[in-house]
C-alpha cells in the first residue's frame, strides 16, 4: 500500500515535469552534466530503435549509494564472483535496487560468471564500467559505456592470442578512426557455436564483434560501419539520441531523481494489446511519443518513476489525470 502511494505520487510529479517542459518551449536547455545524458550522446540519432527498449544502467551511482566504490574495486583484481560475495556480505539485494541486466561486453550481463571480460583478455573488467546503454534489437544492438579504460591496455591484451580460436586470429584487424582504435573480427553476425565464452571476448553465440575503447568510453556493435557512427556521435560529428528532445528531456528529468536504471521506448512499446482491454483497467491514455521508466532508491525506500513525452500540452495535461485514474483502478483490483 505505501509503495503504491509513493509510486503514484512519483508518477504524477514526473508527469508534471513534462508539462513544465512543454510550457517552457525553447527556454529548455538539457543538463549535459549528468551521466544518463552522456550515455545518450554515444548512440547515433539514426539508430534503429523503433522496436526495442533502450536500457540504461548507472552501476557507479547504485553501488556508491551502498558504500561500494567501483573506482576502488577497479584498482584491485576482483572477479565477478568475489564481487557477488561482497554484495552478499553487505546484505545488498541487487534484484531489489532496480538494476536491469547489463550487456555481455561490459561484464555485467547474465553470463558474467562465464565470460572473458577481464583485464588479461580485453584490457578492462566489469569494475571499469560506471554506466552503460543498450539500444537496438538483437542482433542489431549497439552497446556503449562510460568508465575508466586504457586503449593501450586493450591493444596489449588483444596482442596475446594464444587462447583465441584460429578463426579469430586469422580475421583480426585494427583500424584507426578519428584517433580511436577499432578492433574487428570480420562480420559481427558470424557465429561459432563450438567457441563460446573464450578470449578475446567471444559471446554466447560464438561471435567476436567490433570493439573500441577511449579513455572514457566503450563502443561495441554488430558492424564496423556502425561502430564508426557511434564514435561520430560521441565526438559531435553526427547527431545522437541526446539531440532528440523526446529522449533527452526524459532522461534529464529522471536523472534529477537519482535513478539507477532507465527503460526508454516509443509509444508502441507501452500500448499493451488493445484487443484485450480487460487486462488494462481504467481509461486509455491519449497519444504520447515516447516514455521512460526508471528505478531508484531514496530515504523512503525503492521507487519507480515514469515520464511520458507528448507532442502537445493538452494531451500531457489530460494524461496526468488519466494515468492517476488507471493506477487507482489497478489498486482497486
Amino acid at each position: 500500500m505505501n509503495f503504491f502511494r509513493r509510486l503514484l505520487s512519483c508518477l504524477l510529479v514526473v508527469l508534471a515535469f513534462v508539462l513544465v517542459i512543454l510550457l517552457a518551449g525553447n527556454c529548455y536547455g538539457p543538463d549535459k552534466s549528468n551521466r544518463l545524458h552522456e550515455l545518450l550522446k554515444l548512440i547515433p540519432a539514426d539508430a534503429d530503435i523503433t522496436d526495442s527498449l533502450i536500457i540504461i544502467n548507472d552501476y557507479a551511482l547504485c553501488f556508491e549509494d551502498y558504500g561500494i566504490s567501483l573506482v576502488e574495486l577497479d584498482k584491485q583484481s576482483i572477479t565477478f564472483q568475489q564481487f557477488t560475495d561482497l554484495i552478499i556480505e553487505k546484505e545488498i539485494m541487487v534484484a531489489g535496487i532496480g538494476l536491469v541486466t547489463g550487456s555481455y561486453i561490459t561484464g555485467w550481463g547474465r553470463y558474467a560468471s562465464q565470460e572473458t571480460i577481464r583485464d588479461e583478455s580485453v584490457g578492462y573488467s566489469f569494475t571499469s564500467i560506471d554506466a552503460e546503454i543498450q539500444a537496438g534489437t538483437p542482433p542489431h544492438e549497439m552497446v556503449a559505456a562510460i568508465g575508466r579504460f586504457d586503449p593501450k591496455a586493450t591493444s596489449d591484451a588483444l596482442a596475446h592470442q594464444n587462447e583465441w580460436p584460429s578463426w579469430a586470429v586469422e580475421v583480426y584487424t585494427t583500424e584507426e578512426y578519428r584517433s580511436v582504435t577499432i578492433h574487428s573480427w570480420g562480420g559481427g553476425f558470424e557465429t561459432h557455436l563450438l567457441d563460446r565464452f573464450i578470449p578475446p571476448h567471444i559471446d554466447m553465440l560464438g561471435r567476436a564483434r567490433p570493439l573500441a575503447v577511449t579513455r572514457n568510453y566503450l563502443f561495441y556493435t554488430f558492424s564496423l560501419e556502425n561502430i564508426k557512427s557511434m564514435i561520430d556521435a560521441s565526438q559531435d560529428k553526427a547527431e545522437s539520441l541526446a539531440d532528440l528532445p523526446e529522449f533527452a528531456e526524459i532522461v534529464d528529468k529522471l536523472s534529477s531523481l537519482k535513478v539507477y536504471s532507465v527503460l526508454l521506448g516509443n509509444e508502441s512499446l507501452a500500448n499493451g494489446d488493445p484487443g484485450f482491454p480487460e487486462n488494462y483497467p481504467g481509461p486509455l491514455l491519449n497519444n504520447f511519443e515516447t516514455f521512460g521508466s526508471a528505478f531508484g532508491e531514496d530515504e523512503n525506500g525503492t521507487f519507480m518513476a515514469l515520464v511520458l513525452y507528448h507532442e502537445n500540452h493538452d494531451d500531457a495535461e489530460a494524461n496526468a489525470s488519466l494515468l492517476e485514474q488507471r493506477l487507482n483502478s489497478l489498486h482497486e483490483q
